[in-house]
């Protein structure tokens, strides 16, 4: 299954020619008195899961080096560390928990940089029994300008307290798929924020699966030929629409 998450963590060594991080220095080593960011994350349904938190350190001391395919010139880029997080469930509750240090430590002085969180379909056939789980949502939270370079990031100040509402979005008849998967659908897939004194987040969705929308695709691209987007109520979009309008499907 894929997530929708931001491309940093896809392709952080993609373009490395070679570098000074070997696999010992990516170990973290946090000081006693990092500060620690705690997330909570509270599961909407027995049929969805909070993901691993993807998460992103940077270093400045140990690079990654480049080489321009244009003049042959090097240059370097700050260091990635990608990992992976498992959250803890507890007890009997529906509330998941993990923590963060801030500033990671090791050999390289590891920093947060950034991270997802969100939750996922984890089961699909309670609404069609050849169904499977789709894309996720969530939120992507920054720490640094190297994160927010592209403009996208709003800044909050102080602990983030997150309660988006999704619906669950069907597609099936896509081009080069036989898969018909079920999805999330939120105003934004992911919710772009750039944490200033936060010591919690806490992610609180809704899930209300009486609305469902659904996407009917095409068998092959031809003239006069568009995927189809029904909404809950029964009425289609517009030929040509891409993106179901989720203020159509939240109105009430």
């Amino acid at each position: 299954m894929r997530k929708c998450i931001s491309k940093v963590f896809l392709s952080t060594l993609t373009f490395s020619i070679v570098g000074c991080v070997n696999a010992d220095d990516r170990t973290l080593s946090p000081p006693v008195n990092t500060q620690w960011i705690n997330v909570e994350v509270r599961n909407p349904s027995s049929y969805t899961q909070p993901f691993l938190l993807e998460v992103l350190y940077v270093s400045t001391s140990c690079k990654r080096k480049f080489m321009s395919m244009r003049d042959g010139q090097h240059y370097e880029k700050v260091g990635y560390n990608p990992l992976k997080i498992p959250f803890q469930k507890q007890s009997d509750s529906d509330i998941w928990v993990a923590k963060i240090a801030k500033d990671g430590g090791g050999k390289c002085n590891w920093q947060l940089s950034e991270f997802n969180l969100g939750i996922e379909y984890i089961d699909a056939t309670h609404l069609g029994k050849e169904m499977v789980p789709g894309t996720a949502v969530g939120a992507t939270i920054a720490f640094d300008d190297n994160a927010t370079k592209n403009g996208l990031f709003k800044t909050v100040h102080g602990d983030i307290n997150l309660s988006p509402i999704y619906y669950p979005y069907i597609r099936e008849g896509r081009l080069n798929s036989t898969e018909t998967t079920l999805s999330l659908l939120g105003e934004k897939s992911f919710i772009s924020l750039k944490a200033d004194g936060t010591n919690k987040i806490s992610f609180i969705p809704r899930l209300d699966e009486s609305k469902v929308t659904r996407y009917i695709g095409v068998a092959k691209k031809e003239p006069g030929s568009y995927a189809k987007i029904i909404y809950p109520d029964g009425s289609v979009a517009p030929e040509g629409t891409i993106i179901p309008g989720f203020n159509k499907i939240n109105a009430k």
